[in-house]
């Protein structure tokens, strides 16, 4: 009993062993190749110009700030439901407070309204 179990743990022990070879193996023979090279300096007259690269830099630039404001504009209207009502949760707050303070002063501390001047 104890042999067949010892002998079991030893295959197991065998097979891992045989697949972390085989990954071993496979790791050893994975390279990677860099190559770096510089762009050569256009002299167009003396001067170091790249008109084409020049004009692909400023497209890229102008695309990546009209993508900049199309997000601004989707943020704002995706925000704006919740701004408004927020606004009106807190100016409806502000109103139903006035309301509240010239009920009480009328009620309990007699404030009379004053009535708005007419213009003629």
């Amino acid at each position: 009993m104890v042999s067949q179990r010892l002998s079991e743990v030893r295959g197991q022990i065998e097979q891992q062993q045989a697949e972390f070879n085989a990954l071993s193996q496979q790791i050893e023979t994975v390279s990677i190749a860099v190559s770096l090279r510089t762009e050569e300096e256009a002299q167009v007259l003396g001067l170091s110009w790249r008109p084409g690269y020049e004009v692909k830099l400023a497209l890229r630039d102008g695309l990546e700030s009209l993508a900049n404001y199309v997000t601004a504009m989707m943020t704002v209207l995706f925000y704006l439901p919740a701004v408004v009502l927020w606004v009106g949760t807190i100016l409806t707050t502000l109103v139903l407070g006035w309301r509240s303070v010239l009920w009480v002063g009328r009620r309990w501390f007699g404030w009379k309204p004053t009535p708005l001047p007419v213009q003629a």
